[in-house]
């Protein structure tokens, strides 16, 4: 406990040690992936944020918490402590005879919160892994890790999408089209921005994209190879009167080959991000600095038909594509004197259909893509910060312009269809030229 002295208010120093004191005792298991089965005693550690002796900040589990008293109250068959948990206002009833200093895992009390809803009723001690963890959803107490997991869902689309359409077109079986890739090197820059909306499992947010990446491969009969460095970034609004930025420089080596006469595409991506950035709440007395590296890999089978003949010159080209994708963050957070681990790993199954055809003197391409989510089976965690399964049909648009010897211009944009837990509307611009 740390001994501050205060100012004289209707909260006096008794009570406010004796609320301490219970907050110390609520099992609130924060630290995501080292609960045990059974309800674990608080690590928490809180100052007087001034002399008004009612307002504390500081940390609980290694999450940030701010703990705002507002007052007491004697209700029929005990009392009840009135306060705010970041924001949130909750209310704590007691059993008649007993103070909040006198809490203990075997006391039963009914923690309600701004609304009146029920959020706890029972003994501390009878909460296991899961319940604790909803419970300290329900407090917001999880918002921020909630935030930067949906930041890593959307990073999971945006940071591989250029170097997906990069593959697709330099690996595709045109015949006699003019944008057939032929073999040798080439150079390609592509920039995008977009709108991002989504939500989690009792958060939402709007924010940006942005992707700068500049590539180089190499096409030798039936294998390609590159890589391709930039950054990508994005800021995003949250629910609670705050804002999150990560992002920071990427490199992506990635490797496509062609087999059964150049039907079948074999592809895979790897990524690695150095990450960088800040999280503000209106709660919080400061920022949280976000550090931390990500590493994913996508990988994905594709298989083009035999083309629709429409004219003597003129044809569609169809392909079907079946993959999946993976992101880990590791990222730490830095506040008031204490580091928190928000990493979490995310997965999704992607399966779909594009089409292309040669129109004039360029080539018009489009796509439809769903995708379906398995967080759930690559961390125990992510139905506490997504809430379910978050499945997406996504809709691509683009066409490609050759504006001189073996140089293309290529304009893109996606769009989510309908609603989804994770949606986006980009715009992308690339260029190349074949050596």
């Amino acid at each position: 406990m740390h001994k501050t002295r205060f100012s004289s208010s209707s909260w006096t120093p008794r009570h406010i040690a004796s609320t301490l004191c219970a907050w110390r005792s609520l099992p609130i298991a924060l630290a995501l992936g080292s609960a045990s089965s059974s309800a674990l005693a608080l690590e928490v550690d809180l100052v007087p944020l001034d002399q008004s002796a009612t307002t504390f900040v500081g940390t609980l589990e290694d999450r940030p918490l701010t703990l705002e008293l507002l007052g007491q109250e004697a209700v029929t068959g005990g009392s009840r402590v009135f306060a705010r948990v970041n924001g949130s206002p909750v209310a704590l009833r007691l059993p008649a005879g007993i103070t909040l200093a006198e809490i203990d895992g075997q006391t039963p009390v009914v923690l309600t919160d701004g609304e009146g809803k029920v959020l706890l009723a029972g003994r501390l001690d009878s909460l296991g892994r899961d319940r604790t963890l909803a419970l300290a959803d329900e407090l917001g107490l999880l918002e921020l890790d909630q935030a930067l997991y949906g930041a890593q869902k959307q990073a999971l689309t945006q940071n591989f999408r250029p170097i997906t359409q990069r593959i697709d077109a330099a690996m595709a079986p045109l015949g006699d089209s003019p944008y057939q890739r032929q073999p040798g090197a080439s150079v390609w820059s592509t920039a995008e921005i977009g709108d991002l909306d989504g939500d989690t499992r009792s958060s939402d947010y709007s924010g940006d994209g942005k992707v700068a990446l500049l590539g180089i491969d190499y096409r030798y009969r039936n294998l390609l190879v590159g890589v391709a460095a930039g950054k990508s970034e994005m800021y995003l609004d949250g629910r609670s009167g705050g804002n999150t930025d990560l992002g920071g420089e990427m490199i992506a080596p990635y490797v496509a080959i062609a087999l059964l006469n150049d039907r079948l595409v074999l592809d895979a991506t790897f990524l690695y991000q150095d990450l960088d950035g800040t999280a503000r709440r209106d709660y919080l007395v400061e920022g949280i600095d976000l550090d931390g590296d990500r590493w994913g890999a996508r990988g994905a089978a594709t298989y083009h038909l035999p083309s629709y003949q429409l004219t003597g010159h003129h044809r569609i080209d169809t392909s079907l594509t079946l993959g999946g994708t993976y992101l880990d963050d590791d990222v730490d957070g830095d506040y008031l004197v204490g580091e928190t681990d928000y990493g979490e790993e995310t997965g999704e199954v992607f399966a779909g259909v594009r089409l292309g055809a040669d129109v004039f003197t360029g080539r018009l391409f489009g796509g439809l893509l769903y995708h379906y989510d398995v967080s759930s089976d690559v961390d125990d965690d992510a139905d506490f910060l997504d809430g379910g399964d978050d499945d997406r049909t996504v809709l691509e648009l683009g066409a490609t312009q050759r504006l001189g010897p073996d140089v293309d211009f290529t304009l893109a944009g996606q769009t989510t269809l309908g609603s989804s837990g994770t949606e986006y509307d980009v715009i992308s611009a690339s260029l190349s030229y074949d050596f």
